[in-house]
């Protein structure tokens, strides 16, 4: 589920001959923060993200990978907003926009999300699909690979 594109940020940086060290030190995080999202080991948060965009000068969704179906939290990210201030734009607890952008539960004004969001509603509800798919996949995997286990590996 990658969404910043470290590969992409080392390019511009280095394309702009700008060190690791400096990066970190005009975004106002660490190295190694740096260096980890460079190569994906981690996905920084959006202010970290917004703050590295701003240092080489592009905009956020320079950062980001743009190849497959944006869900809630991507587009989330792609505003440059947490999930408590995503919450606080709809009016409901950061617990809440994780459990719907993670597509484990529902809504009921879907309109006022998508408007949150800046979406349409189709557009919001496209991307809340693509989160509810995502989990179903996932658990199913899981599924198949805990009966792989439980069976020794054969499917007898």
């Amino acid at each position: 589920m990658a969404l910043y594109d470290g590969a992409r940020a080392r390019a511009l940086r280095l394309q702009a001959r700008i060190s690791t060290e400096d990066l970190a030190t005009a975004a106002g995080v660490s190295p190694n923060t740096v260096r980890s999202a460079e190569k994906g080991t981690h996905q920084p948060r959006p202010r970290v993200a917004n703050a590295i965009a701003r240092t080489l000068g592009v905009p956020v969704s320079e950062l980001l990978h743009r190849e497959r179906t944006l869900t809630l939290r991507d587009t989330r990210w792609r505003l440059g907003l947490t999930q408590a201030q995503m919450g606080a734009r709809i009016g409901v607890v950061r617990q809440q926009v994780s459990q719907v952008q993670r597509g484990v539960a529902g809504v009921r004004s879907a309109a006022a999300w998508a408007a949150a969001y800046g979406l349409t509603l189709a557009q919001w509800t496209g991307a809340h699909q693509t989160a509810r798919d995502l989990v179903r996949r996932k658990v199913a995997a899981q599924t198949h690979r805990r009966g792989k286990r439980l069976t020794g590996g054969s499917n007898a």
